[in-house]
């Protein structure tokens, strides 16, 4: 069985290395950090994920509907990828967007920033959950 790969394309590098510690304590998955959304693209080209976890960044960040261009772009060059978004929850418009993108079929899912490494994990889980087994962040 080959490994899962999970792209996680986050703002925080401390937050995602702490998420790919976390995943990658079940040996089925392979979870690779990327931090510079303009250079996205080519990464999960080069990775092919099977599941991609997508920050959208507070205001001060990259905007979200560049933000839903960049998953566009990842399910054209990796079309079997799941994208899961990791939304602001104080922002609004980030919220609907999510839930839109929920509804359209853009996304498999979303949660918000205050969300716990468990709840995220069994995410995962329900999307591959042959390969991603409940792990604790210590």
């Amino acid at each position: 069985m080959e490994k899962t790969i999970v792209m996680l394309l986050l703002c925080r590098r401390v937050i995602a290395d702490l998420l790919i510690e976390s995943i990658e304590k079940n040996g089925d998955v392979n979870a690779l950090g990327i931090y510079d959304y303009n250079n996205a693209v080519n990464f999960a080209a080069a990775c092919n994920p099977d599941i991609a976890l997508v920050e959208i960044p507070e205001k001060h960040g990259t905007p979200a509907l560049d933000t839903l261009d960049i998953c566009k772009s990842i399910k054209g060059t990796s079309p079997d990828c799941k994208i899961v978004l990791l939304c602001p929850e104080q922002d609004s418009n980030s919220v609907t967007m999510c839930v839109e993108a929920k509804k359209q079929g853009r996304v498999e899912d979303f949660l918000f920033y205050d969300s716990g490494v468990n709840y995220l994990v069994s995410k995962l889980e329900a999307l591959y959950p042959d390969t991603i087994t409940q792990v604790k962040l210590h």
